[in-house]
């Protein structure tokens, strides 16, 4: 549902920049390599990225920018060992009105 919905953004907005955002959890801090940590969230940014092109044959690839920001941002700050939360694709679509 959430993929329609960003497909219906996207296609309304024909030249508006989409980013997608992945994030992890903070859940393995200290264990692992924070940049490990950037590679996952950017593989699960990613692979959104990709579901949307192959669903929407119509968008172009290029306008969407893939970012992994790993642990860096909570979902909640107040609360950033709530792991479910921060395992997390966050989409923002810019439109590209002149300014």
């Amino acid at each position: 549902a959430v993929l329609e919905e960003v497909g219906k953004l996207a296609g309304q907005f024909g030249m508006a920049r989409i980013v997608i955002e992945g994030h992890t959890d903070g859940s393995m801090r200290g264990q692992v390599p924070a940049s490990l940590v950037k590679e996952l969230s950017f593989n699960r940014a990613n692979s959104v990225k990709e579901a949307l092109v192959r669903k929407f044959q119509s968008l172009d690839p290029n306008r969407f920018a893939v970012e992994g920001v790993g642990w860096e941002r909570p979902a909640d700050p107040n609360d950033p060992e709530n792991h479910a939360k921060n395992r997390r694709v966050e989409v923002r679509v810019f439109s590209a009105e002149k300014g």
